[in-house]
């Protein structure tokens, strides 16, 4: 080959425009023409070289699996810091199989394996020449089946940062708002708003979610995606849970669903700090509801006597507590109420109690893993179960093993879940020094 043809080769491997975009898929690509495999033999015997050297990059480009860089969604010549980025992202979640994104961020970091990377793809695209048109249009329906799905797992983790905490609880059997609000799912918008009416501030909420086009279109995405990518054993445990739903006071039912429709993710949060106070405080846990003895009952306070002015606080306190014939509960009670940090987080967990504990029942579902240990119990957290929920989306459509098309069976599935929560709590358990020490600042 010329020096000059070489050189053309070179920048034709190199740069391609960008007319599509990268979720897309503008380097992979398939041949019209076709030719005899003798005319493209020197290709065919450079791509069986890379299938000895690269089996991973050759089975997945004959799988119809996008290119590296559809599979992080960057550009080729993509600086290393949005490669990591973006590599992070798709940890998170993705419709590929964890192996195939780490191979990808293996490739893509590296100049010498991209540019070899870069050589397949060229390879792959002349040796298609030969196949026979069924064999490419198999090809180019599973090279597309694998962009629509992702293009979904992309749309649905924009919308978690809208609906983190009330995926996980609907995935725990929570009522869709179309339930709750007793709708059809065509409903229109006068019945939306006759049943939602205004005194409630609970179906309020729902005719703002569901009159509005582009969050209810963002809703019914959402609960679509749930129902076509979770898997079987999930979704049967979901129907399991709707009964405890059933049974929950009406104004904890409402206070869950509006603040999980509220806030993202104020119940990860609620459920952090009720963790973190709780470890801090072991001795706290005999005073709060159901017990009957609380540290305001020993003192002989009110809750609405704790919200005056802070030094109105301390006197009501002090007075209360002079009067008192000292004993270990009377002198614990007093030092924590005198205390302004300590009194603020144990009149939240009596604020808050009843919404937590409701949430601790509705967490422990049969199927979540036992034997973690988490603070008060056995339950993962709220953050960990969120994490390790979004990952088992992904194992729906990829299974267990790559390159196999096999839905992981129940145990497979659990085994799954156990060890991506553990992968979580270790996570947590890293992370929480470095927040304490940037809350410290």
């Amino acid at each position: 080959m010329s020096k000059r043809k070489k050189k053309q080769r070179a920048e034709g491997i190199q740069v391609i425009k960008q007319e599509i975009p990268i979720q897309d898929d503008p380097y992979w690509k398939v041949s019209s023409i076709y030719m005899d495999a003798h005319r493209v033999g020197r290709y065919i015997s450079k791509f069986e070289r890379f299938e000895v050297l690269h089996p991973e990059w050759t089975d997945e480009l004959m799988n119809g699996t996008p290119t590296y860089y559809c599979v992080l969604g960057v550009e080729r010549g993509a600086p290393k810091d949005q490669i990591e980025q973006a590599y992070e992202r798709k940890l998170k979640f993705s419709s590929y199989p964890k192996e195939v994104i780490e191979e990808a961020f293996d490739v893509l970091s590296s100049p010498r394996l991209q540019k070899e990377y870069d050589e397949l793809l060229f390879t792959f695209e002349q040796v298609t020449k030969c196949m026979l048109p069924p064999e490419k249009n198999d090809l180019v329906k599973k090279h597309s089946a694998h962009i629509g799905i992702e293009k979904e797992y992309i749309r649905m983790g924009q919308i978690l940062s809208r609906y983190k905490d009330y995926t996980l609880l609907y995935m725990q059997g929570m009522p869709d708002l179309y339930e709750i609000a007793g709708l059809a799912k065509d409903s229109k918008t006068e019945e939306i708003r006759r049943k939602c009416r205004a005194d409630s501030e609970l179906l309020n909420k729902i005719r703002t979610v569901l009159n509005d086009t582009t969050s209810r279109e963002e809703y019914d995405f959402m609960l679509g995606f749930v129902a076509k990518y979770a898997n079987k054993e999930r979704l049967e445990a979901r129907e399991r849970n709707r009964k405890k739903w059933d049974r929950i006071d009406r104004g904890i039912f409402e206070r869950i669903i509006l603040t999980a429709l509220n806030e993202p993710d104020a119940i990860g949060r609620y459920m952090q700090r009720w963790d973190e106070i709780l470890n801090s405080n072991h001795d706290w846990k005999q005073y709060l509801p159901p017990d009957k003895e609380t540290f305001l009952s020993i003192l002989g306070l009110d809750a609405g006597s704790l919200h005056a002015e802070k030094k109105e606080v301390e006197r009501a306190i002090r007075e209360k507590y002079r009067l008192l014939e000292k004993n270990p509960q009377v002198n614990l009670a007093y030092s924590v109420l005198k205390n302004t940090s300590q009194r603020e987080d144990y009149l939240w967990l009596l604020e808050n109690h009843e919404m937590l504990d409701t949430l601790v029942s509705l967490l422990s579902a049969e199927e979540v893993p036992r034997g973690i240990k988490k603070g008060r119990g056995e339950i993962p957290s709220t953050r960990e179960m969120m994490n390790a929920l979004i990952r088992l989306f992904a194992e729906r459509e990829r299974g267990i093993k790559r390159g196999r098309d096999k839905i992981p069976s129940t145990p497979e599935m659990m085994a799954l879940l156990r060890s991506i929560l553990e992968e979580e709590i270790v996570k947590e358990k890293e992370e929480t020094p470095k927040r304490i020490e940037r809350r410290g600042r």
